[in-house]
């Protein structure tokens, strides 16, 4: 399985940089576990020309599912939590729209939904997050632990 599409999606989900994903792809010409062009491709033109390319020229991203993405950002919002909460609230509450409320995960994204948007109330939202949050972060981490080793 290629690695190239999971590498695209974590940049463009912005888990990477753009001089991580050129150092990634100097790694991996250096082992040559890719197909050459694409990777050198990569690492001289980096990943925003990349992702502009057509499809036949270049791997598209992949698109994670719900899952994978919070379980993802739960993971990084492990590393750092007071500089990213804000950031994943946001996130949850959006791309939890739409999508089946029985999964703990998303029903978090219509419970903060309404606790931050509807009843405007701050602290009690807060203090669910951080309550939650201590439940979805171990069940997810091996999710992320995943995805991170398919670029390794």
């Amino acid at each position: 399985m290629s690695k190239i599409p999971t590498i695209m999606a974590l940049y463009n989900k912005k888990f990477l940089s753009s001089k991580e994903v050129v150092s990634w792809a100097d790694e991996q010409l250096l082992n040559e576990s890719e197909p050459f062009d694409y990777i050198s491709e990569l690492s001289l033109k980096g990943p925003k020309r990349c992702l502009a390319l057509p499809q036949y020229e270049f791997p598209a991203p992949r698109e994670f599912t719900y899952i994978e993405e919070f379980s993802l950002r739960v993971y990084e919002l492990e590393k750092n939590y007071d500089l990213k909460i804000d950031a994943f609230v946001k996130w949850v509450i959006g791309a939890a729209m739409g999508s089946n409320i029985e999964v703990r995960e998303v029903h978090l994204g219509y419970l903060l939904d309404h606790y931050f948007l509807e009843c405007d109330d701050l602290k009690f939202a807060n203090e669910f997050v951080k309550k939650e949050l201590a439940i979805l972060i171990p069940k997810n981490k091996p999710i992320a632990e995943e995805i991170w080793r398919e670029i390794a």
